[in-house]
């Protein structure tokens, strides 16, 4: 009997959803909304309107998901509160104005919100003490050593403050957050004579290592709590953005590195995954090498064949048609990916003669599929082939194919534009080019070394001649963004 009704009180209990009364002052008669972080972003999760009093009460049977949330008010934002399970759902908030003094934030029922405000309240305090200490040594230099003690005197009650509240609120997300907001541990001097002629630049890249090593050391990759909060996706950001280098290699070492941590918890894992897939396969800048301009198309063939296809997101799984594009991105790049060799192609030229991409002798060859019907290309060729003009006595060849089936429009067209180079065209499709080129949309453009490897590809007319001022005039460029824009 008595495990009877222990049952049915844990379910009433779990039944209850939420409940949190609000009392806002000054606020009367207005819409309030409940909302909550994700990243960077933040959404309604229910509505509720005061009355002349200022209290209003949200409350459904459904509980919340645990993350940080806040009151808005019209374009104010109120507060945060935390909501960590299903049993810290029932409680109330006192948004107390006092005059002139600061508003105060009141939680009964709650004590780990008490809590948060303290936490808040103390770091506060403590960053202000840091900035206007880091301030006055700057005015003063004099200061800059006693600034430097007090700063680190500042980050010792800190770490000990910051123990005392993961210790005390350890399982809730308090505890999570107080743990992830703290910087990564301090990296070791290294050992490097004082008279080495490259110390500066060894410290550099000792600490650059080390901070790349353990940024996420403090962040718990178990708890998707963090998903719901304006922390973990900033720092997730940060890491990819600015702590590895911008090469397919790389990122995909960290990739792999990450997502290993993400499976700590099947929403953290989704997320991460789903956020990195959707930030590369948007990615439009180049990262120019003396040997390639690269973009990150490895790397979402990679996320595709390591997770995707190989079963490690059954959730991605139920979208077949999500399924089938991502197959199709495989399928239409696998081949044509940066530092790959270029597949050859046995054709025929506008001529009547044969021909075959490999023919070509040259430092760089510029590999074009175009359509005589595509506007963008009508307007494309001919400025390449005005640059063409200027770097063909320089070691640079055009292999243009044509990927219709219409040879007197196609004449017609070479004619009308003079185009001296190779023209070629293979109008049974024998050679697969469609496949091996991601030929889905024209113009398509590759710009190939001197061993037919890719350099570059999805080049438009202006980053052609950047690239050819580098390789080839060897004149510094900046690092350019392009839009991949595709019009057929």
């Amino acid at each position: 009997m008595i495990s009877i009704i222990a049952l049915l009180g844990a379910c009433m209990a779990h039944a209850q959803g939420y409940r949190i009364t609000v009392q806002l002052d000054g606020v009367q008669d207005s819409t309030v909304l409940l909302a909550v972080y994700n990243g960077n972003n933040k959404y309604a999760r229910d509505t509720a309107k005061t009355d002349r009093k200022g209290l209003a009460v949200f409350a459904k049977n459904t509980p919340l998901a645990g993350g940080m949330y806040m009151l808005i008010t019209g374009h104010t934002q109120l507060c945060d509160f935390l909501i960590s399970d299903d049993q810290s759902q029932q409680f109330s908030i006192h948004y107390k104005k006092n005059g002139d003094k600061p508003v105060e934030i009141i939680f009964k029922k709650s004590p780990e919100n008490t809590a948060f405000v303290d936490f808040q309240k103390y770091m506060g305090r403590r960053q202000s003490d840091a900035r206007r200490l880091r301030e006055q040594a700057q005015k003063d230099s004099s200061f800059r050593a006693a600034a430097a003690d007090s700063l680190f005197q500042i980050a010792d009650e800190e770490k000990e403050y910051t123990s005392g509240v993961i210790k005390q609120w350890n399982g809730k997300l308090l505890a999570t957050l107080a743990k992830a907001v703290q910087p990564p541990p301090a990296a070791p001097e290294p050992e490097i004579p004082a008279d080495h002629p490259k110390r500066d630049s060894i410290r550099w890249v000792h600490y650059f290592q080390w901070e790349k090593n353990h940024f996420f050391d403090n962040i718990d990759f178990a708890d998707a709590r963090l998903l719901n909060t304006p922390v973990f996706q900033p720092n997730f950001d940060t890491y990819f953005n600015t702590k590895i280098a911008q090469h397919p290699d790389t990122v995909i070492a960290a990739v792999h590195r990450i997502l290993d941590k993400a499976k700590a918890s099947d929403d953290m894992f989704m997320y991460c995954l789903g956020h990195l897939f959707n930030t590369y396969i948007k990615w439009k800048t180049l990262t120019i090498t003396h040997d390639y301009a690269i973009g990150m198309e490895a790397v979402v063939v990679d996320l595709i064949n390591r997770y995707y296809l190989a079963g490690e997101a059954p959730w991605a799984e139920k979208d077949t048609t999500f399924m089938r594009q991502i197959r199709d991105y495989v399928r239409n790049n696998r081949h044509s990916l940066v530092g790959l060799p270029a597949h050859d192609l046995p054709m025929q030229q506008l001529t009547g003669q044969q021909t075959s991409l490999y023919a070509l002798q040259s430092a760089y060859t510029l590999l074009i599929f175009f359509d005589t019907n595509c506007s963008h290309c009508q307007k494309e060729i001919p400025l390449i082939y005005d640059t063409y003009k200027q770097y063909r006595d320089k070691g640079l060849q055009v292999f243009c194919v044509y990927i219709g089936r219409d040879g007197p429009e196609w004449q017609k067209f070479v004619e009308k534009h003079g185009l001296d180079w190779i023209n070629a065209w293979d109008p049974y499709e024998t050679t697969n080019f469609r496949e091996l080129y991601t030929v889905q949309t024209t113009p398509q453009i590759y710009l190939l070394n001197a061993d037919k490897k890719i350099i570059a590809r999805r080049v438009t007319h202006d980053l052609l001649e950047q690239l050819l001022r580098f390789y080839i005039d060897k004149k510094a460029i900046d690092q350019p963004d392009t839009d991949g824009k595709e019009n057929g």
